[in-house]
């Protein structure tokens, strides 16, 4: 497997290039170093990023690398940037309802896929595993043999303990293509809001989804998809008229200010027009191991 595919994005550079400007053509990523917020500037392709992040065999000369190529790139980024750019040239309008299922899986994604996330799958396959290897001990003692090992968990930890961490990264497919957030966010009301020009812009963070409410119940769920358009999804009829009957600073700060607080290190912009907004309200220590929806995960 090339080395190209070694680096795994969590945020696709299609949807962060929305926020490359100014003469050098790349974006702002913005945290906590020592004490201050910096700023460095990438290109979009170099950042939201992790090494191996999806791959299974991971202490192997060559992981696997098939679940970034073949299922995060084309079945889940390559289908939504299509939409994404139908999203930025028309809005809802003209949406079918193909395209519409594209973009549920493709922020359901957004959920499953960041670094936190998958630890946190990772972890919890392994204790769903682990709980079946311990299950029916005197079927493992049974057919021991000459094995040193006294469990099957032990068995498997010493000759093959990879198993245990890949079980939950090979569940990611399935994840996001049968999680419940595909039905509550594909049956909720969208809409996009478009912002003026000269105005404040939008940040996107690490965990780019943004929860208002609960997702069991009444929910608004917000993704930037360009510094000056919002995409949005709700559930309850009244939410569409008092988003719109905000005034855009408001809209701005609103949503800023939740998507800075549920970050886990970096937010990325157009440039340092937020540093106010990021030191007040960005944490200094990264989050904890975490689904990238809702409340920020403790470290």
């Amino acid at each position: 497997m090339g080395a190209t595919h070694n680096e795994h994005h969590f945020i696709p550079k299609f949807l962060l290039k929305e926020w490359e400007c100014q003469a050098d053509e790349k974006l702002s990523a913005m945290r906590w170093i020592r004490g201050e917020i910096t700023e460095k500037r990438y290109k979009a392709k170099s950042v939201a990023k992790e090494r191996h992040l999806y791959a299974m065999r991971r202490a192997d000369p060559e992981p696997n690398q098939q679940l970034e190529t073949e299922f995060m790139t084309k079945h889940v980024d390559e289908p939504a940037a299509l939409v994404h750019r139908t999203l930025l040239a028309n809005g809802l309008a003209g949406i079918t309802d193909d395209q519409a299922y594209t973009w549920t899986r493709f922020l359901v994604a957004l959920v499953y896929r960041g670094p936190g996330a998958v630890s946190y799958v990772r972890e919890k396959g392994i204790e769903a595993l682990g709980s079946q290897f311990d299950a029916n001990p005197d079927d493992y003692l049974e057919f021991r043999g000459d094995e040193p090992e006294e469990t099957l968990r032990k068995y498997v930890e010493k000759n093959d303990a990879q198993m245990l961490g890949d079980f939950g990264t090979y569940a990611l497919p399935n994840l996001i293509q049968t999680s419940f957030l595909n039905r509550k966010i594909y049956e909720a009301r969208w809409m996009t809001r478009k912002l003026s020009r000269g105005g404040a812009r939008l940040v996107i963070g690490d965990r780019p989804m943004t929860l208002f409410g609960s997702i069991a119940e009444h929910f608004l769920l917000y993704l930037p998809i360009a510094p000056d358009m919002a995409f949005l999804a709700f559930t309850s009829p009244n939410t569409a008229e008092r988003i719109r009957s905000k005034t855009e600073p408001t809209f701005v700060r609103e949503m800023n200010r939740g998507m800075v607080e549920q970050a886990s290190v970096y937010v990325w912009g157009r440039d340092m027009e937020h540093r106010k907004l990021l030191e007040k309200r960005l944490e200094k220590t990264s989050a904890g191991p975490g689904l990238g929806l809702g409340p920020r995960p403790p470290a």
